[in-house]
């Protein structure tokens, strides 16, 4: 038996395509077609097809059969335009995304930004039974928003978000919540942060300059000294560690969000910032209470 690749998972995807009608279109989108941040030897192939039904192949795992031996399968949301996608990882340790969208979904993707910046980056079409999806591609660059610094009212329900959970955590550190507290700091404050930093680095390089999505390219697109200050930022499960990235993460975000205000001109809360870390001190000071 054949060795199997990604360019034989795509033949054998565009195989049972040709025999079914309720499969009208698919294309590769991701490293495998951009020329910027192309695939390396650890990429995936992400795989969108346009169907009559997704429910066909989002519930059901026989056609995998026919692309080749798998190991691995479960369902997540697409990271962008709001669809499903069945993960695999096929032998040889290939993983592949294939994403479904259905065919009334198409005037929405010509219209959301996310798919349209995804399009524009670079798109291989791999058939297009009704044309559809060939024109859309084409137009993307030219339909794709141009890019906006984010409001006022953004980065301060940003920065007021944050403030309001470093006392949270600090108060499920201080209950014993150690766990709770430790998600909170490493994940839902550090989003806030990285919206803070995205749009620092807009504002220092220009609106066009490309930060990607989620936390995608983070060490090649974010200037050195925020790399290694995020170094600090994590602690291990263990208490005095996680009050130390607390601290940290609160003071770097501090310096941050302050240098996007003075850039956009717009007001620092220093009360409520002081108010919330005085809090925070005075319950890190404080003795473990029982839960």
């Amino acid at each position: 038996m054949n060795k199997l690749t990604y360019e034989t998972i795509i033949a054998g995807f565009m195989e049972m395509a040709k025999n079914d009608e309720k499969i009208r279109a698919a294309l590769i989108v991701g490293s495998r077609a951009r020329t910027e941040v192309p695939a390396d030897e650890y990429s995936d192939l992400d795989l969108v097809a346009i169907v009559e039904n997704p429910s066909a192949f989002l519930d059901d795992t026989d056609w995998l059969g026919k692309i080749g031996k798998h190991y691995l399968t479960f369902l997540e949301n697409t990271a962008v335009g709001g669809g499903k996608e069945r993960r695999v990882l096929f032998e040889e340790g290939l993983d592949v995304d294939f994403a479904f969208f259905p065919v009334s979904a198409l005037p929405e993707l010509e219209q959301d930004p996310e798919p349209l910046g995804v399009f524009a980056k670079g798109v291989r079409v791999l058939f297009d039974k009704d044309g559809t999806v060939t024109a859309l591609v084409h137009q993307a660059p030219k339909n794709l928003p141009a890019p906006q610094m984010p409001g006022s009212e953004e980065i301060r329900n940003a920065i007021h978000d944050f403030w309001y959970h470093a006392v949270l955590a600090a108060k499920k550190i201080r209950r014993g919540e150690l766990l709770d507290a430790k998600s909170i700091c490493d994940s839902y404050m550090k989003h806030l942060l990285m919206q803070l930093v995205r749009t620092q680095n807009k504002l220092n390089k220009g609106l066009a300059f490309d930060t990607w999505h989620g936390n995608r390219f983070f060490e090649k697109w974010a200037d050195p000294e925020t790399v290694s200050a995020y170094k600090n930022l994590y602690g291990v499960y263990e208490e005095e560690d996680v009050w130390r990235a607390l601290h940290n993460t609160m003071s770097f975000f501090r310096e941050t969000a302050k240098d996007v205000c003075v850039k956009m001109d717009l007001h620092y809360p220093e009360e409520g910032d002081a108010y919330a870390a005085g809090l925070v001190e005075s319950l890190y000071s404080q003795e473990q209470r029982p839960v």
